[in-house]
């Protein structure tokens, strides 16, 4: 149990830090938008952070 924690936790920290650098502040809006509806589980923050996030994707395309 301890290890699926720590890799966990591990795995989130890297994704926050491939959000950083790839989609600059607007990235970590949107992750912390994200996670904060997933942790509150409220649909509309989760929507709005998946949202943000893809849009933030698709225009690097």
């Amino acid at each position: 149990m301890i290890v699926s924690t720590i890799i966990a936790a591990a795995f989130a920290i890297v994704v926050d830090q491939a959000v950083e650098v790839q989609f600059g502040l607007p990235g970590v809006i949107g992750l912390l938008i994200l996670r904060t509806g997933l942790r509150k589980r409220n649909f509309t923050c989760t929507c709005v952070g998946i949202t943000v996030l893809v849009m933030l994707g698709l225009n690097t395309l």
